[in-house]
């Protein structure tokens, strides 16, 4: 159920030329937009609530997210200009274009000797940007050259 939704969610973006990809929980992912922001929106089962603020408990348009969803392209980019988002955080490799993706392991069943993983495309967002420095200063102590964007 909660897999068909989020196919549901994405389609409804997609549909309407707004590339989005969905992080998380999968029970209540976070929407990120052109991967720099993340919608004030949430979903509640099959129920697409945009807010006005990040945390807002103020609904500025429902969605219902049916197979055909009832909203235009020029809606919802309405619905996004209408309403206040958060940006995200990415570690770059400095003078490349490739992002932090994750991290490995020298030996994956003890979790020893953890490395990080560069790529082009569906980078870690950090939805704090104290929290992405540390990361960052961390990566610089291994010798990695980064920055923040």
């Amino acid at each position: 159920m909660v897999t068909r939704r989020n196919k549901r969610l994405k389609s409804l973006f997609s549909r309407n030329g707004v590339n989005v990809r969905l992080v998380g929980d999968e029970q209540k992912p976070a929407v990120i937009m052109d991967e720099s922001v993340v919608l004030s929106c949430y979903v509640k089962n099959f129920d697409l609530h945009f807010t006005k603020e990040p945390f807002s408990d103020e609904i500025v348009k429902t969605v219902k997210l049916k197979h055909e969803p009832d909203i235009t392209r020029l809606e919802i980019q309405e619905v996004i200009e209408l309403c206040i988002h958060r940006p995200v955080f990415r570690i770059v490799l400095k003078g490349t274009d490739l992002f932090l993706v994750g991290y490995n392991y020298l030996n994956s069943e003890d979790s020893v000797g953890r490395y990080p993983v560069f790529a082009k495309h569906k980078p870690k967002v950090y939805f704090d940007r104290v929290y992405a420095e540390k990361v960052a200063e961390s990566l610089a102590e291994e010798g990695y050259t980064i920055d923040i964007v």
